[in-house]
């Protein structure tokens, strides 16, 4: 019998040129740096994936366009949404991407053309009585839930802001808030480490469950230190992840432990607790990925320098971590998930790509 191949065996068709490279965390690398003159306090890619949006300390959010290709030494120019009189924390957008919504701690949500030119807010509503902390619009676009200083969760209906739904019970801050991906359910997480799920129909709290262990108290200066620094559902609605603190020694000199908490939803269980023992800071920001690991980010004690997290699921290390020039304040990704971004205390607002590095 020959051993010769047989010749009239087709070929295997060579890949497409325009191929996407596959992901790989392990080769992430820098893509483009933006920079800013004020420490960064968020970020946000917009759905159409445009964009990149970053509040700042200057009180104003900023856009810049992740398509624009630079002329030599040109710099991306940014464009200003100026409005608010305070920090934005956080941001959100309407799902066709052409709506951009800002909480303020001016006590205001911010209603934005996310494309303009020269923006100005069309709207700015005085949603709570205290900082607004949290924005986040359901999964059909149709709301969208705030939180504050005030205790009170609630939810507004788009695109008039009409108040539909407002919940009380948490006695302290909720930091964080999210849509369940049925749209039926919200969670938020609050200054003391208390989980609370709500019911959109009929307006009640549904369970409430404590994570005691993301929240200290300070002795030397008086001070509870806790909160979600975020707070995301996995796409299946099976998990959602809070991206915080825990093992609070010293909290206005950042002496505690970054953490991202699991929570098992259906079960209403800690499912893991993933932590850097070696680490002390804060976690600033999780995603779920679409590969089916965890990307989070966080900014150390002291500020020297900030840390981006690859997880693995049901792995207590990190299979991955770059070394950041500063503190991570926030990540999110591209709409295809090839790329993240990082919002960064020394003004940076850095992309960077999860995939083989190319010749330019």
């Amino acid at each position: 019998m020959s051993n010769a191949i047989n010749s009239d065996e087709p070929a295997p068709p060579a890949l497409p040129e325009d191929a996407p490279l596959p992901i790989d965390a392990r080769k992430t690398h820098v893509a483009a740096e933006f920079k800013h003159d004020f420490p960064l306090t968020t970020c946000r890619i917009d759905p159409t994936g445009r964009f990149v949006f970053a509040g700042a300390e200057d009180l104003n959010v900023y856009r810049w366009s992740l398509t624009e290709k630079k002329e030599g030494d040109k710099p991306v120019a940014k464009t200003t949404f100026a409005g608010h009189e305070s920090w934005v924390r956080s941001m959100d957008f309407s799902p066709d991407g052409q709506w951009l919504y800002t909480g303020g701690y001016d006590d205001h949500i911010g209603i934005w053309r996310a494309d303009d030119a020269q923006p100005k807010p069309v709207k700015m509503v005085e949603a709570h009585k205290g900082w607004v902390r949290w924005v986040r619009v359901s999964p059909d676009g149709q709301l969208l839930a705030s939180c504050g200083n005030d205790n009170l969760v609630k939810v507004w209906k788009l695109p008039d802001f009409e108040l539909v739904q407002q919940f009380e019970g948490h006695k302290r801050y909720p930091y964080a808030v999210d849509f369940h991906p049925d749209g039926k359910r919200i969670a938020s997480f609050d200054l003391m480490g208390v989980l609370k799920e709500w019911d959109m129909e009929t307006g009640k709290e549904l369970r409430s469950m404590e994570a005691k262990f993301m929240w200290g108290f300070d002795l030397k200066f008086r001070a509870d230190m806790g909160g979600a620094r975020d707070l995301r559902f996995s796409p299946d609605g099976k998990t959602l992840a809070v991206a915080g603190l825990t093992e609070v020694t010293n909290a206005f000199a950042g002496v505690h432990k970054p953490m991202i908490l699991l929570v098992d939803w259906d079960a209403g269980k800690h499912r893991q607790k993933l932590k850097v023992d070696s680490y002390k800071g804060m976690a600033w920001g999780v995603r779920f990925h679409p590969e089916g690991f965890l990307v989070a980010v966080g900014a150390p004690q002291g500020g020297a320098s900030g840390a981006l997290w690859f997880w693995k699921p049901g792995e207590e290390k990190p299979f991955h971590t770059v070394k950041l020039s500063h503190c991570g304040r926030a990540v999110d990704l591209t709409p295809d998930a090839t790329k993240l971004t990082i919002a960064q205390f020394d003004g940076k607002l850095t992309v960077y790509q999860m995939t083989e590095k190319t010749a330019s």
